[in-house]
């Protein structure tokens, strides 16, 4: 057997931002990809389609970091480490644009399948040294088909 294991996923993706003096806005997206178990990290790969825009992205995940990498037409790296700031980059129609997450709080609930499991991430994302605000990410993946 070896020690890379593939397997398809449904994967429901819900986003909190809150921002200074606003409440909390709410954004679910469900997707389809595919979930990969390589020693101890997880690499999750879906489809992001929002409006006219369609993003590849991949999650890769463990206990102790995460990493958000988007491709297609944003182009996205954003690391995470528990009680780190660390840098990553946006681009845009204006160029690359440095980004800093600070992580709060980070967690992976695996289950006894690959195939079902939680992830949640909550960050202050710093846009130019500027909060532009808090943000919490959950992923719930089940078994796909």
């Amino acid at each position: 057997m070896s020690d890379v294991l593939t397997a398809p996923v449904k994967i429901k993706i819900i986003t909190t931002i809150t921002q200074q003096d606003t409440e909390p806005e709410k954004f679910e997206l469900w997707s389809e990809g595919t979930i990969m178990q390589k020693k101890d990290q997880i690499y999750l790969r879906y489809e992001e389609v929002q409006e006219d825009q369609h993003r590849n992205t991949t999650l890769r995940f463990g206990q102790k970091d995460a990493v958000i990498i988007r491709n297609g037409d944003i182009k996205m790296r954003m690391p995470f480490v528990l009680g780190q700031a660390r840098k990553g980059h946006y681009n845009s129609n204006y160029g690359q644009i440095p980004i800093v997450t600070l992580t709060k709080e980070m967690k992976f609930e695996p289950s006894e399948s690959i195939q079902n499991g939680r992830f949640y991430v909550q960050y202050e994302l710093l846009v130019g040294e500027q909060s532009v605000g808090d943000y919490c990410l959950e992923l719930n993946y089940t078994e796909g088909n």
